[in-house]
């Protein structure tokens, strides 16, 4: 962070802190499984073993098939969901398994 004449906002200082640290990432992949668990509700975490994510593709792992199905047809929703709720495009693909 280059030096200023004055005070800045905190969360520019922030920001800066963790673009310069390369935190980016691991913020981003902990903010998506966790904003995923929110949208899903119980049901769904009900029957998810588990998510991780890879590059910009969420991999949800789903114990039930008539869930997995159900949840694939509708993966470009959910994904538009996800995007939304984070408020950028971080998400490209959503894959169940």
């Amino acid at each position: 962070m280059p030096p200023s004449d004055g005070p800045q906002p905190l969360g520019d200082v922030i920001q800066s802190v963790i673009d310069r640290l390369g935190l980016r990432q691991h913020i981003d992949e902990a903010r998506i499984i966790e904003t995923w668990a929110n949208l899903a509700g119980p049901q769904v975490n009900g029957v998810t073993s588990s998510v991780w994510l890879k590059g910009q593709t969420l991999f949800v792992k789903i114990r039930s098939a008539a869930w997995r199905q159900e949840l694939h047809l509708r993966r470009r929703e959910w994904r538009q969901r996800l995007n939304d709720e984070l408020g950028d495009e971080l998400v490209e693909e959503l894959v169940f398994r």
